[in-house]
């Protein structure tokens, strides 16, 4: 077959040789037509093309055999690399030390004693209890609350001596010794006790005052999975999230008015301790939400040393009513003429139905006196709040109330009076809403609840002035997310 090939090519290039020196001595144009003519005569076309087309096939089945081949040779040798090397150490004296400073941080959860995370660690118990005994001259080691934290650096030496497998004496020797250095217990943000080891190997204790730095934080940015979610994402702590969602739970409709795309802009407080860790987050000192049709801006303002939160104009965020009673929730029916979905007719709807996960709680939408709570027919468990000659809020289907309250109990805005459940005539967990208007049921989308304080005078003249600071630090501190 080669040699065909060999024969035809050479026939060709002959061919070719000799119209080329026919030729020699025409222009260009001239040259190429005859050159065109001589191999149209000559029936080389197909020839010349077979030959281009099997030298292509022969460079390209080259090209894939050396890649298969480097391949192959490739996962024989990440095999063989791969492949652990067995010792047998079994006959071989192993005797070595471990000495090492460790640090255990951890939040105090139910259950937790100090003497119980001493323990735990390998403390000895003559160590145990006079670490105990030194932090008494300042607290009660009993006191720890669920979420203080606590911090332990303590020194672990390890020795093993493990004897061969053929010796007479078979007894491996593990011995493991930890040592105290430091505990601290830090009950509040700005307070904590220390015990620590002294020379002599006593512990000693002291109280003492964290001193934290004030840094103001901006975080600026778009919606895009949801705007809790996102500004935790960001860094934004949880807290603050939910302050900031509680501050616009007058204004928005979470789950119709919020978009993916909206803008949102917050300067938090932020605290941080001497060694630049951060402690945690402070207030909300401004924060905005940018929808499709409106933008609201909410500032941080004192009154007589207490905090308030107002528009841009002086006017209080805080309404009579919430709109949205419950956070994380969405609205799974609303207001309005519905196919009921047990009863199985149509029949009017006159609340709006949020679902959420059992338990989770439900928070009085104003102020007012609680006017019942217990069971009433296909509510289930029922709270009605009356806040007003004309206005009152009902919450259906509860698990729970909240043992905390009672007929006739005062409420305050946010309050939890009880928590998310499927009670009474109900086809899962869900918190069934209602406001109610001079004795009937209103929507609650449509209802335009009162605002607050208007500042006005020398008290609008210092928010006045509280706004263009804070608009100051939006325009100097930079953004901390990264778009």
């Amino acid at each position: 077959m080669l040699n065909k090939l060999q024969k035809i090519l050479k026939k060709i290039f002959s061919l070719i040789k000799h119209s080329y020196k026919s030729t020699k001595s025409a222009n260009k144009r001239g040259r190429f037509k005859y050159l065109v003519d001589f191999l149209i005569e000559h029936h080389l076309f197909k020839p010349i093309s077979l030959s281009i087309i099997l030298c292509f096939g022969v460079f390209k089945i080259y090209d894939y055999s050396s890649f298969f081949i480097s391949e192959y040779q490739y996962k024989k040798l990440r095999k063989i690399a791969s492949t652990p090397i067995k010792i047998n150490i079994s006959e071989i004296q192993i005797d070595f030390d471990i000495d090492e400073d460790q640090i255990v941080e951890r939040r105090i959860k139910h259950g937790d004693t100090l003497l119980k995370i001493l323990s735990d660690i390998g403390t000895s118990e003559q160590d145990i209890f006079a670490i105990l005994n030194s932090i008494k001259k300042f607290t009660s080691p009993k006191n720890l609350a669920v979420g203080d934290m606590i911090t332990i650096t303590y020194r672990s030496k390890i020795h093993l001596n493990k004897a061969p497998n053929n010796s007479a004496n078979q007894n491996d020797n593990l011995n493991r010794k930890v040592v105290i250095n430091t505990v601290t217990i830090s009950p509040s943000l700005n307070t904590q006790f220390s015990s620590y080891r002294n020379q002599d190997g006593t512990y000693s204790a002291k109280e003492e005052n964290v001193k934290l730095s004030r840094y103001i934080s901006r975080y600026s940015g778009s919606i895009k999975k949801g705007l809790f979610v996102d500004g935790v994402n960001s860094g934004i702590s949880p807290t603050s999230m939910m302050n900031m969602i509680n501050l616009y739970g007058y204004d928005i409709d979470f789950q119709r008015d919020l978009h993916k795309g909206d803008k949102f802009e917050m300067l938090v407080e932020s605290f941080y301790n001497e060694t630049g860790k951060k402690i945690r987050d402070g207030n909300v000192l401004y924060s905005s939400i940018t929808l499709s049709s409106r933008n609201i801006d909410i500032y941080m303002h004192k009154i007589d040393q207490r905090i308030e939160y107002f528009d841009s104009k002086g006017n209080s965020v805080k309404k009579s009513l919430l709109r949205t009673p419950i956070n994380g929730a969405r609205v799974s029916s609303g207001f309005g003429m519905r196919r009921h979905p047990i009863l199985g007719y149509s029949k009017m709807h006159k609340g709006s139905d949020f679902a959420a996960a059992t338990g989770t709680p439900i928070m009085a939408a104003g102020s007012g006196v609680v006017a019942y709570m217990g069971i009433k027919g296909g509510y289930g468990n029922y709270v009605q709040i009356k806040h007003n000659q004309d206005y009152a809020t009902a919450y259906g289907h509860a698990s729970r109330f909240n043992k905390k309250f009672h007929v006739g109990a005062k409420v305050k805005q946010g309050d939890i009076v009880a928590y998310v459940g499927s009670t009474g005539r109900s086809t899962g967990p869900h918190l069934h809403f209602e406001v109610i208007y001079k004795g009937q049921q209103v929507n609650p989308a449509k209802v335009k609840a009162t605002s607050g304080i208007k500042l006005a005078g020398k008290d609008l003249a210092k928010f006045e002035l509280s706004r263009a600071e804070i608009d100051k630090y939006r325009r100097n501190i930079p953004n901390l997310i990264k778009k």
